[in-house]
């Protein structure tokens, strides 16, 4: 999960608002780009306070309630970030990556039929999501439905042939379904893009005894 750049700012209709406006944004920008700071370094209670003040004064702001989640995500806070994500969502219905981390966040809680939902709704707001479609495929892989997860994870490779973490995925998928075959060819797929994840999943492979 990574923190967005760039924070939307409120727009204003009145001449008579602008300067009290701009004195407004100048502090929230401030508390961001701390907040920025804090995270950066790993001082995630920091850069919570921080952000939670830029949600406080900018409550229209999805981007806002989306990196007050991020930050509760990192820390381990899973239902706090649930909460944050889906603020965010309610300010933005179409928030792709607020409803993709959510989905994190259903996963991390081992809610994985919830988690599937989000991701569902994360690709219905922007089709070539392709990290949205590897983590849904994670999400039915954990359901046990299997196809799906195939079927999830080679859209991402569709979308993206490069990524690598979509060749990982079905590598477990077909470990677990005990087809040595399907998980080498997978294997050999990830070599050409990365070794050490490559090694990682041919670990996995030997482990499972195919």
């Amino acid at each position: 999960m990574g923190f967005l750049n760039i924070l939307k700012r409120r727009e204003t209709t009145s001449a008579g608002e602008v300067d009290a406006v701009a004195s407004i944004n100048e502090t929230v920008s401030d508390h961001y780009h701390i907040g920025m700071e804090m995270a950066r370094r790993g001082l995630y209670v920091e850069a919570l306070k921080e952000f939670k003040t830029v949600a406080r004064e900018q409550p229209t702001s999805a981007e806002a309630h989306y990196n007050v989640g991020v930050t509760y995500g990192e820390m381990g806070r899973f239902n706090e970030a649930m909460k944050a994500y889906k603020q965010a969502i309610s300010v933005d219905p179409n928030y792709a990556e607020a409803f993709n981390n959510l989905g994190l966040a259903y996963a991390n809680l081992a809610q994985h039929v919830e988690a599937v939902k989000a991701y569902l709704q994360a690709i219905r707001t922007r089709s070539d999501f392709v990290q949205a479609y590897n983590n849904l495929g994670i999400a039915y892989y954990n359901c046990g439905s299997y196809s799906e997860a195939i079927k999830a994870c080679k859209k991402a490779i569709n979308i993206e042939p490069g990524y690598l973490h979509a060749f990982y995925s079905l590598g477990l998928i077909y470990i677990d379904l005990k087809d040595k075959q399907l998980a080498l060819e997978n294997y050999k797929a990830l070599q050409a893009l990365d070794s050490g994840m490559a090694h990682q999943l041919l670990n996995r492979i030997g482990e499972a005894s195919l």
